[in-house]
């Protein structure tokens, strides 16, 4: 494998692992959808859907 399939390779990963970090803990999700994301705008930004709730219970 050349060093650049393996950078391009390693780089892959890094933002799947991010990508599903940030999902992990994110604060609204879509139940339309079920993209997650951390701002809530009134309106899904994956599906454009208005069907978005708190990740975080009430306490």
């Amino acid at each position: 494998m050349g060093l650049f399939e393996e950078f391009g390779r390693q780089v892959e990963q890094f933002k799947q692992t991010a990508k599903e970090r940030a999902e992990e803990t994110a604060n609204f999700r879509c139940r339309a959808c079920d993209a997650r994301f951390n701002t809530d705008d009134g309106q899904c930004p994956e599906c454009g859907a208005a069907k978005v709730e708190s990740t975080k219970s009430e306490e």
